[in-house]
């Protein structure tokens, strides 16, 4: 390809605004850069999301505890739930900061990864682009649900706060309204915008590690134009090493994804019980903007579920699918000596290659569907 960073093309506008909410790795500080912008980078992280996310989603916990009203403490509670995924994913990503950005970096520069063929190279990038503008219409999506309940409350006779939090000032009147207002709509945007860039980012170094299992099986596929001995020797031993280096990084991306997708899923079985509970008990001509925006924000929670679990699903099923590509080598034609290579690379494949979420469950379809 002309680039090499076009092999990551679709998360280019993720990472930058991960960045920007401190939820990937700035550039390191130059020798001669000032102390204060070291600081500042050092801790920015810490000085956006301590004030806005944590502060933010600790007050909605506080609200639950301390409202004497059941209806009202449970209309906070399914929320307060949601945060806590996010929290969890927010301290796996500062943790494996350097795996992920090592993992990251691999997949963009790394030339053992490099495509070779037009055929590969058109296979990749439409893929590539599809992924991309998928996710920016699921981001999308999830600022629409934020966004809905926020405008909707402002059409409301009394003072309704759009996410409930404790506020530990009157807030019920024209002025104090607005202060409540305004930091409920810029925590929500912020946990909203990292909730959808870290649910992303996951899935596509699940996306990545089964379009690489793709690309080996087109590599396999290729053989069967290949009639010289000796080079369809050379091309399947470095497949051999591609594939080994493939399943490393099936290892690496488990490590960075397996938290995430563990909370997600376990949390997300409870909103969604919360959700529909809330949903029975909103009055859609008292209030339609709250029952429009839990409506988006059910169908937000199914699809954090389902995505991860397809991701993960997509690189089990390509690398099952090595052992038939095998098949279309032209094994017939080659030596005994290539045939028991082929032999022994097939047993090898015997090894299932899974996302494992902890040590609970492998990520893919039918967990999905035990939901």
């Amino acid at each position: 390809m002309g680039k090499q960073e076009d092999r990551t093309q679709s998360v280019h506008l993720t990472i930058r605004v991960m960045s920007i909410v401190g939820l990937w790795p700035w550039s390191p500080a130059a020798k001669d850069e000032l102390p204060f912008l070291v600081f500042i980078k050092e801790n920015y992280r810490y000085l956006l999301h301590l004030p806005f996310s944590f502060a933010f989603i600790g007050l909605m916990w506080l609200e639950a505890f301390v409202s004497t009203n059941l209806e009202q403490a449970g209309q906070v509670l399914y929320m307060s739930i949601t945060e806590v995924a996010l929290i969890v994913k927010i301290v796996n990503i500062w943790h494996h900061s350097s795996t992920a950005w090592q993992l990251m970096h691999q997949l963009k520069n790394a030339p053992e990864y490099e495509l070779r063929s037009q055929e590969e190279i058109k296979s990749w990038q439409g893929q590539q682009r599809n992924f991309k503008w998928f996710f920016y219409l699921y981001g999308l999506a999830s600022l629409c649900v934020v966004y809905s309940g926020c405008i909707g409350v402002l059409f409301l006779e009394e003072y309704v706060l759009p996410f409930a939090y404790f506020v530990p000032f009157q807030w019920q009147n024209e002025q104090g309204y607005w202060y409540a207002y305004g930091y409920s709509v810029a925590g929500m945007t912020l946990t909203c915008i990292s909730n959808v860039t870290l649910d992303t980012i996951g899935c596509y170094f699940m996306f990545h590690i089964s379009l690489l299992y793709q690309l080996l099986g087109m590599r396999l596929r290729s053989l069967r134009n290949v009639d010289n001995e000796l080079e369809f020797e050379h091309q399947l031993r470095m497949i051999f090493k591609l594939h080994h280096r493939i399943r490393r990084l099936t290892l690496e991306c488990q490590t960075v994804v397996s938290p995430y997708v563990l909370s997600q899923i376990i949390l997300s079985a409870f909103i969604l019980c919360f959700s529909g509970y809330r949903l029975q008990h909103v009055e859609i001509r008292a209030n339609p903007g709250q029952f429009v925006s839990m409506l988006q924000f059910v169908s937000v929670m199914i699809l954090q579920i389902f995505l991860p679990c397809y991701y993960g699903n997509q690189i089990t099923f390509h690398a099952n699918q090595l052992n038939n590509e095998v098949y279309n080598t032209n094994w017939l034609q080659c030596t005994p000596h290539i045939r028991r290579l082929l032999n022994i690379y097939m047993e090898h494949l015997k090894r299932p290659v899974i996302i494992r979420a902890g040590y609970f469950f492998d990520v893919g379809l039918p967990i999905f569907v035990k939901v």
